[in-house]
């Protein structure tokens, strides 16, 4: 779940803390009355509707929504329209339409926060009903409403603090001795995800504050000669990949996750790997750190199928897919558009432009991102079962950052933020256990968050980042203030999440060691740090 984020911009841009802000250093105004409004405004527009025959609805599973939605009911035989109501809040809200797929727009500002009942009641010629009415239950959620409660600190001495946290952490400190995991901390049983995001922080660390420079590259290189070490040899099928998982003593018994997923692989993840090798490498110019960056891209390349695809999970050894599932391509692409930008190696341009026709036909096109995480069997999900913003916005993500943005980009990027902001941000909540987790003022959150998935319904700290990042991304291409006001409010959630005194950020606000330093996820510090420092360089250059 938590372990299935990692910030992958700096794949395609020079460093991924450089954002572009309009190419202006004057402080953004936000003019709230005007900007809440015109979120109401929005959320009349449903995102991606669905449409019979051509476009897959990709609701069958929600139950909460900020935008209007179109809800897939059936026609009924004879039926020449179609009464709607909603029943909400001991409220009815009614209007007409010759269709049952129709979006709720027209009452939909009306409609109270909280549980709604639809109903859909066909209806013939002379007016009598046909059939029982088809209905629905789900939430409507809050809708953006800012200012929000400000941040106690900047964004770079956010980030600033993060960083120090994590190397000062349990985690960081198992680096200290050499390039083999300490044993205690058990999420080093993750090489891909935990190991390359205490490279990576600690990379950030040692440029941004020189006096932490020569402790941090020592953490940094340990940790990437580990996945070096661990990796396969260069002449087997899964040449230059480190593992997903690693088996130290006693962890297969306590983990049902290692038990299952003994000898397997994620296809996916060498590609964080990858990206912290190429840090380290911008760092220190040791050849070998690039060397076998590009020899995982070149593996990469060697294993895509003629459709441009590549599986979810192998079997380590041989590279032989477990299932038919096919992982979203978008961070291997953007390792390799990271490896031609910046470094000027070439060869990987068929495989991306492959690779992203794959991803516009089999995942944009449909609003299918499913999640694909390492500890959530994917094979016994339906389509659309349990969608997470994580793969959404890693799509988003690689057409943000290709060098250059067609309009049929632009527009999908435009919906993936709204739809990740429709089904996992909550910019208030009600809801007990939700309502305890962050700070809170009359049992309502001062702090907007996002949850991960449909499956993990719970504040993940990275969650929060990537929606942020979305907007951002849009805010910098477009100068739309709205995009800015709510990454705004989300980035400086994670300022208010994190403990005050020792630096650390929560991976899982809500969690009782929601400060405890055994329990956070190197990556997804990582990724919250680039979201601070993006943030930094909007307001506070």
């Amino acid at each position: 779940m938590r372990k299935s984020f990692f910030f992958v911009v700096a794949a395609v841009c020079c460093c991924m803390f450089i954002a572009g802000c309009n190419g202006s250093s004057k402080v953004p105004e936000l003019d709230y009355e005007a900007l809440n409004a015109q979120a109401l405004e929005e959320y009349l527009q449903p995102v991606h509707p669905g449409v019979r025959g051509e476009v897959p609805f990709w609701n069958k599973f929600s139950t909460k929504y900020i935008y209007a939605p179109v809800i897939d009911f059936d026609d009924v035989e004879n039926a020449v329209g179609y009464t709607y109501t909603a029943e909400a809040g001991g409220q009815f809200f009614v209007f007409g339409s010759e269709s049952p797929r129709t979006a709720l727009s027209e009452i939909w500002n009306d409609i109270p926060v909280g549980p709604v009942t639809l109903t859909v009641q066909a209806y013939d010629g002379q007016g009598e009903h046909l059939g029982e009415p088809q209905s629905r239950t789900f939430e409507k959620d809050n809708p953006f409403c800012g200012p929000y409660d400000p941040a106690p600190r900047g964004y770079r001495e956010a980030a600033i603090m993060t960083a120090k946290a994590l190397h000062d952490s349990p985690l960081g400190r198992s680096w200290v001795a050499g390039g083999k995991p300490d044993t205690i901390y058990y999420y080093n049983c993750y090489p891909c995800k935990i190991w390359s995001g205490i490279a990576q922080t600690e990379c950030f660390l040692a440029r941004e504050v020189p006096e932490y420079y020569d402790a941090a590259l020592q953490i940094a290189r340990n940790a990437c000669d580990g996945l070096i070490a661990f990796s396969q040899p260069e002449d087997a099928p899964l040449a230059f990949f480190p593992p997903t998982y690693y088996y130290a003593d006693g962890w297969e018994e306590k983990s049902s996750v290692l038990r299952f997923n003994k000898g397997k692989t994620m296809f996916l993840e060498a590609t964080y790997a990858a990206n912290a090798l190429l840090d380290l490498y911008d760092l220190t110019q040791e050849q070998k750190y690039f060397d076998h960056a590009v020899g995982i891209a070149k593996t990469y390349q060697k294993l895509q199928a003629e459709d441009g695809s590549w599986p979810v999970k192998v079997l380590y050894e041989t590279a032989e897919p477990v299932n038919g599932a096919r992982c979203l391509p978008a961070d291997i692409l953007m390792l390799a558009n990271r490896l031609k930008v910046k470094y000027g190696v070439e060869g990987f341009e068929e495989m991306v432009e492959k690779g992203e026709k794959w991803m516009w036909d089999n995942t944009i096109s449909g609003f299918n991102f499913d999640g694909q995480f390492e500890d959530v069997p994917i094979e016994d999900k339906v389509p659309y079962q349990n969608l997470t913003h994580c793969t959404a916005g890693d799509c988003m993500e690689y057409l943000m950052t290709k060098p250059e943005q067609s309009e049929k980009d632009l527009k999908a990027c435009w919906e993936i933020a709204r739809w990740a902001e429709d089904q996992f941000t909550r910019w208030h909540s009600e809801i007990e256990y939700e309502a305890n987790a962050l700070s809170a003022v009359d049992s309502v959150f001062s702090s907007p968050f996002v949850f991960e998935q449909y499956s993990w319904r719970n504040p993940v700290d990275a969650s929060i980042a990537k929606v942020a990042n979305n907007f951002m991304h849009l805010y910098n291409k477009t100068g739309d203030k709205l995009c800015l006001a709510k990454a705004k409010a989300l980035v400086e959630t994670l300022i208010k999440i994190q403990d005050p005194e020792t630096g650390t950020m929560p991976t899982m606000p809500n969690s009782e060691t929601k400060y405890s330093q055994d329990d956070i996820w190197a990556n997804c510090v990582y990724y919250s740090i680039g979201t601070l420092m993006r943030m930094s360089e909007i307001y506070e250059n």
